[in-house]
């Protein structure tokens, strides 16, 4: 028989474990009390905001247009982040010298271009059946996923960002196909084209996946280069290189068995796009912060309010057709472009504007990703007949409020802070600009012109905003003619907290988003949905549990939020309906 003090070992043991995992479900056990009230205490504040409404206000008023701390460097990867999950990868920037006398303001992403085949491959083998027609369209959709997510990136910065429609449209007027033809063209009729002062020019290499029975990852690596349109010369050059890994070491047989099963299943589509995510965010968050603002705000001037952007693709159609379709003369190339030869190998020359394949497949969780990922969120998506009869094309994203929070560290429900009321209110805003800045990004991805957060800020500014219920006095009409924008974006944090139990932790963040008509003030989509990034490591032997007690600890870290916001993000907007006139601006 074992002796009486395995037995109690063994039992207290499993118990941990089990209470643990109970906590994924269940956060705000009776342990925490006041867990339990805050949390459902914030529920309640959900369901009973009213449809009428736009967006439901605390009592303690939050203050708008605050300093946003971390901006340069929040979901930026540290050694340690490196450290900590095994990643050999590496982003290096480097800047002209004279960048700060030419900071780009309006920027134009240029189509990218896949350096190699399109072809699925693991551990250097291609095995890939796909036809060669669909593989050149496939070598696009892999270009044009990284050229979408960086623009998406940099339109949640302080840049003024062209559509990727518009510049589409325009190349394809102007017969630029390939990316050859692309390179040869100089940078100064590019921007005369696309009313653009700096061009961003990428490359990015084909997708490498490893699997080793107790380890697996995907390295995606890809460079950019900005250059004036003004000057032609480079002001930014830049590569990333991202490893997603998951390796996990064992030496019993049966977890042999386990562990090259649970490592076989990294090799996901959601982690390939999360890499894509990371990859282009450390690029984006590496270019230095633009010391001029989108727009002057002159407030000791009656009605000299900032005004909004034009829409470039209605100037584009201006012009006359015969303008338009003009094939550009030999003088607007450094050098001859090649021709497309059939007889030309493909992976010399690559096509543009090709169909896309499955883009926002590709941003969605499947089932089995929640059930792997031990991720409980879930979205609810109510979309209204008016979205389809007016197909809003221009959007201005308000600022957000922090229910979640309220400017406090909060950990399994229970608000920690000592910061000052000043910096509590620095705080709330940060993080619910910091998911604005989320919703931004992925929104500009799916083909919408986004209008600058910086002008946005600064026509409401203008207009005397200062505090959040400021928001509820402005009718959506008044504010289109405000912006010149179709539809105005309103959200909310519901959710933004860790979770630590030994040996599973978490961190958990949740948004609700409204999309609201100017012409007829009517709500045309409302989504609301969490993402929680959890760790968990299960033990029965007390040194074991120790052991996953710290690891766990060391998930809840910033550049883990980062993720969580970017994803809770990229799953909101992924649910909101194209319209008509969307899949008109993409085909």
């Amino acid at each position: 028989m074992f002796p009486r003090n395995v037995i109690l070992q063994s039992f207290l043991s499993s118990s941990i474990g089990l209470l643990s995992f109970f906590f994924f479900f269940y956060p705000p056990l009776p342990l925490f009390l006041r867990a339990s009230e805050v949390y459902l205490t914030s529920a309640t504040r959900s369901t009973a905001s009213t449809s009428s409404d736009p967006i439901s206000i605390e009592e303690d008023d939050q203050p708008l247009f605050l300093e946003e701390i971390g901006q340069s460097s929040h979901g930026k990867k540290h050694w340690y982040d490196y450290l900590i999950e095994a990643d050999p990868g590496s982003c290096i920037v480097q800047t002209a010298d004279d960048y700060e006398q030419n900071v780009p303001q309006k920027i134009a992403v240029l189509p990218f271009s896949l350096k190699g085949s399109a072809k699925f491959s693991i551990n250097g083998l291609k095995i890939d059946p796909r036809k060669e027609d669909l593989l050149e369209s496939w070598k696009w959709t892999i270009a044009q996923r990284a050229r979408r997510v960086f623009h998406g990136f940099l339109s949640a910065r302080e840049f003024d960002v062209i559509p990727l429609s518009t510049i589409d449209s325009i190349l394809l007027r102007k017969k630029i196909g390939t990316d050859s033809a692309l390179k040869a063209l100089k940078p100064e009729i590019l921007g005369q084209w696309l009313g653009a002062d700096c061009l961003v020019y990428g490359e990015i290499y084909p997708y490498q996946r490893f699997y080793l029975v107790m380890g697996s990852g995907i390295r995606i690596k890809m460079s950019i280069k900005i250059v004036s349109s003004k000057t032609g010369k480079v002001l930014l050059s830049g590569s990333v290189n991202r490893n997603y890994l998951d390796i996990n070491p064992r030496f019993d047989p049966v977890d042999i068995a386990v562990s090259s099963v649970l490592t076989l299943s990294t090799l996901r589509d959601i982690n390939l796009r999360r890499a894509e995510d990371e990859a282009c965010r450390e690029l984006a968050l590496r270019i230095p912060l633009s010391p001029r603002k989108a727009y002057p705000v002159l407030p000791e001037k009656e009605n000299s309010f900032p005004k909004p952007l034009a829409l470039r693709e209605n100037e584009s159609l201006a012009k006359t057709d015969e303008q338009a379709q003009d094939t550009p003369p030999e003088s607007c190339y450094t050098e001859p472009p090649k021709a497309w030869a059939v007889t030309e190998k493909k992976s010399e020359l690559q096509r543009f504007f090709l169909p896309e394949q499955h883009f926002i497949e590709h941003s969605k969780k499947k089932k089995v990703d929640y059930l792997l990922d031990i991720d409980p969120s879930h979205f609810k998506c109510s979309t209204s007949a008016f979205l389809m009869i007016e197909q809003p094309m221009k959007f201005a994203i308000l600022p957000f409020i922090d229910d979640a929070t309220k400017g406090k560290f909060v950990i399994n429900g229970i608000p920690l802070s000592l910061r000052s009321k000043e910096r509590r209110a620095q705080m709330r805003w940060t993080i619910a600009n910091r998911l604005r800045r989320g919703i931004a990004c992925y929104l500009a991805q799916r083909d919408w012109e986004i209008q600058s957060l910086d002008l946005t800020d600064n026509i409401l500014k203008a207009h005397g905003w200062k505090k959040a219920s400021d928001m509820l006095k402005t009718d959506p009409t008044t504010l289109g003619d405000w912006l010149g924008v179709d539809c105005v974006v309103y959200g909310r944090v519901s959710s933004m907290m860790s979770i630590y139990a030994l040996m599973y932790s978490a961190c958990r963040v949740g948004i609700e988003v409204k999309l609201v008509s100017t012409k007829s003030s009517k709500s045309l989509v409302e989504v609301s949905g969490s993402r929680t990034e959890s760790s968990f490591a299960p033990a029965l032997d007390p040194l074991d549990i120790a052991v996953s007690s710290v690891t766990t600890a060391l998930l809840i870290r910033d550049v883990t939020f980062k993720r969580a916001e970017d994803e809770v993000c990229r799953e909101i907007v992924a649910r909101i309906p194209s319209t008509y006139k969307e899949n008109n601006r993409t085909n």
